[in-house]
């Protein structure tokens, strides 16, 4: 294991949501627009790591009808969160937010595959993959959005890295209890990330929410 893989296995297991740096917004009222878009986005990113985990367990299981099934829905997803910013910042960046998403499952699934392969350079290869795309995604929402601190987010998104590592590496080591432990801090944390865009959408666009 090499010292970018542990970066983010400590990222994973040590990180907490870290958004003091941006005010918090006032609570959404009942109904409101607001209300409306963090419950989707909560939906959409719970997805995406429901989709993604279907994957590695099918890949690790051998069942590929499964895991071409799970690679689908992973890529409709990233689709849907890309196309959900499009009213806010046109199709020229959900285009471009599609693109770093592609490059965020792409890590993940080489990762995956390697791991299944037995490839050790193969799995070094996709956290690298996984820490600059991370990196480059940080950068996009950051400079969309000035609510959202470039830093914090290349943290949140590379504890993010850490979990699918962590899940891939127990479904290989058929350790599914810990797996379990895995998933639940995979969705606490990324519930609060979609909150947190929630919230800096909110704050650029008052006039929309």
């Amino acid at each position: 294991m090499n010292i970018k893989t542990l970066a983010l296995l400590l990222l994973a297991f040590c990180a907490q949501p870290v958004w003091s740096q941006t005010p918090a917004a006032s609570p959404a009222a009942a109904d409101s627009p607001a209300l409306t878009t963090r419950l989707a986005l909560r939906d959409l990113w719970v997805e995406h790591i429901f989709w993604i985990r279907n994957y590695a367990l099918a890949n690790q299981s051998a069942d590929q009808k499964q895991a071409k099934v799970a690679a689908d829905q992973v890529v409709d997803n990233a689709t849907k969160i890309a196309n959900s910013i499009a009213p806010l910042y046109g199709q020229p960046a959900a285009d471009q937010l599609l693109k770093l998403l592609a490059g965020h499952w792409g890590a993940v699934k080489h990762y995956s595959d390697a791991t299944v392969a037995k490839d050790a350079k193969g799995k070094q290869a996709a956290v690298t993959e996984l820490t600059s795309n991370a990196k480059a995604i940080a950068a996009f929402l950051a400079g969309a959005n000035p609510n959202l601190p470039e830093v914090t987010l290349v943290t949140m998104l590379s504890a993010h890295g850490g979990h699918h590592i962590t899940q891939i590496d127990e479904f290989a080591a058929h350790d599914y209890a810990g797996e379990a432990r895995t998933w639940a801090m995979m969705r606490t944390h990324i519930l609060a990330l979609a909150d947190a865009l929630t919230g800096a959408l909110v704050k650029q666009f008052p006039d929309k929410f």
